[in-house]
């Protein structure tokens, strides 16, 4: 992703609008040093959510298999 100053997003922000979304290009909007946001293309945005689901459904398939696994080792005592 490339280093984006917030001034120079704010003067051309169509220039860079339309970057993203022709050229798939992705921007992290910079105050000095400091990354403060982030402009990306929508299907980037959509595999990011499909993503965080996924992680989101590991973890609860995983918390539940520690569960089951506890219940199972009490019941057998």
């Amino acid at each position: 992703m490339e280093k984006l100053a917030m001034n120079e997003f704010r003067r051309q922000v169509g220039e860079y609008v339309n970057q993203t979304y022709y050229a798939g290009k992705a921007f992290v909007l910079t105050k000095g040093e400091k990354r403060v946001a982030a402009l990306l293309p929508v299907a980037m945005l959509d595999r990011l959510k499909e993503l965080e689901a996924f992680y989101a459904r590991t973890i609860a398939e995983s918390q539940q298999a520690v569960i089951t696994s506890t219940e199972g080792e009490t019941t057998s005592k």
